[in-house]
């Protein structure tokens, strides 16, 4: 009886030997049979995250870093100089400090999604 095969397409990677023998190796500690069920593993037990953006001139992140930091800065002042003067209210105080972390939390994501890859 002739089996026709569920999977008909092919992968093919080209590797050092060095690497063939790592690859071989996490296959056996594994316990996986096939190439499919260790890549499954693989991707099961590590959270794969989206590629970053490549920004060539760093001067542009840097930019917008600096001037995420100086809006920070005037929330943060602006915030100290209200409970102070007692001139706004403590609605309007909690507001500043949620735009404050919402900065920083934006700050910590364009840290995050882009990488620097410098001009040589």
């Amino acid at each position: 009886m002739n089996k026709q095969r569920k999977h008909n397409s092919k992968i093919i990677i080209r590797c050092s030997e060095e690497q063939k023998a790592a690859l071989l190796q996490t296959k056996t500690q594994l316990r996986s049979g096939t190439w499919i069920e260790l890549i499954e593993k693989l991707v099961k037990k590590k959270k794969i995250e989206q590629p970053k953006a490549i920004i060539q001139d760093d001067v542009y992140l840097l930019d917008i870093l600096q001037e995420l930091k100086r809006i920070g800065v005037n929330l943060n002042q602006s915030t100290k100089l209200a409970n102070i003067n007692k001139t706004i209210t403590s609605s309007e105080t909690a507001q500043l400090k949620k735009l404050a972390m919402s900065i920083s939390t934006l700050k910590n994501k364009v840290l995050k999604t882009f990488v620097i890859q410098r001009s040589k």
